[in-house]
């Protein structure tokens, strides 16, 4: 057994051994290939620099190698192969920019043939929300109760987008997106024969799906960061909502308001807002947006039996009003390029 483990030992320092040679060995050879480049013998870089672009360089290293091949093909009118050895070299740095002031022009005319825009952009937002409750219609039955006043209801929201661009200026967005919302609405509630007599807490938890389908517009004079104005519609499927009433008769503890269908499942709204992508990580870029979102349809589903439920609320003193909730929206993300760099001639 410790003969097992000294052979083991012995293999895995040779191994170590080999590997550092073989990288000193390539690093030694790309320093020749400065050398030869800067002495005019473009013609012996492909063999001073291919077996180490294969294993042996590290990516920059291999970035470095690839543009001297490339120059090497150019210079012996091998238009195939210095094709060929730029691609490569874009499949490992799609964003490698030509120096037009000090790179030969053969190279500068070679890039110009090749689209490395990002085909598409993926990523994930995390954010939250500050619903605004727009009451449109108040219920006749709130006659012994203030309309009251909500507390800032705050949100969280959590999803996934595809980013599609149409050209230089336009690009789309398809989204997926987790929402949470709880609304607390506290009212004074009066005696009949007046004067008050406590404070009724109405609080309803909500979980739903959004599905948005933005246009974004991609705003000029902005050179440190990427600007987006977007805008577009987007879909709502309600997952969950549950009320809770205190401070009148018997508390009723989250009461599933889909039971029966009292609220409407299926809602659409508009979205209005900014995104400001600034790059990071890399090639990658991290997103803030502020976002204003109308909320077309009301939540509440008056066209259903409700009976059950009236009974239910009118023993607690409660009589739903309708309402829409839209919000302000505040996100942060990650976006991420794929690309995939051809050649366009």
């Amino acid at each position: 057994m410790q003969a097992n483990k000294t052979i083991l030992i012995i293999l895995f320092l040779c191994t170590l051994s080999f590997y550092g040679n073989a990288q000193s060995s390539c690093v030694q050879k790309l320093r020749d290939a400065r050398n030869a480049y800067d002495a005019g013998k473009l013609n012996e870089l492909p063999e001073l620099l291919l077996s180490c672009i294969e294993n042996g360089f590290s990516k920059e290293e291999k970035v470095e190698a690839l543009r001297l091949v490339t120059l090497s093909y150019l210079f012996n009118e091998e238009q195939q192969r210095a094709e060929n050895s730029f691609l490569r070299l874009l499949k490992i740095e799609p964003e490698f920019e030509v120096n037009e002031d000090s790179d030969p022009t053969e190279l500068i005319i070679l890039a110009e043939n090749y689209d490395t825009d990002p085909k598409f952009f993926y990523g994930l937002k995390l954010g939250s929300s500050y619903s605004l409750i727009q009451i449109t219609e108040y219920n006749p039955n709130y006659i012994l109760a203030s309309r009251g006043t909500y507390e800032p209801p705050i949100g969280i929201n959590a999803g996934l987008f595809f980013q599609y661009p149409i050209n230089n200026d336009f690009s789309a967005n398809i989204e997926v997106h987790y929402n949470y919302r709880n609304t607390v609405l506290n009212r004074t509630t009066v005696r009949a024969e007046g004067g008050t007599s406590g404070v009724q807490r109405i609080a309803e938890t909500q979980q739903w799906v959004e599905m948005p389908l933005l246009v974004n517009y991609r705003i000029p004079f902005v050179d440190k960061f990427l600007l987006e104005a977007t805008a577009g519609p987007s879909i709502h499927y309600l997952l969950t909502s549950n009320l809770t009433l205190q401070g009148v008769g018997e508390d009723l503890n989250n009461f599933d308001m889909l039971l029966d269908n009292y609220r409407n499942i299926i809602n659409a709204s508009g979205i209005i807002g900014l995104r400001g992508n600034f790059k990071q990580l890399g090639r990658n870029y991290v997103t803030v947006e502020a976002l204003f979102q109308f909320r077309f349809g009301e939540e509440v589903n008056f066209e259903v039996d409700r009976s059950d439920l009236d009974l239910i609320l009118k023993d607690r003193g409660y009589a739903e009003n309708q309402y829409k909730g839209h919000a302000f929206i505040l996100r942060l993300g990650f976006r991420f390029p794929r690309f995939n760099p051809q050649l366009i001639k």
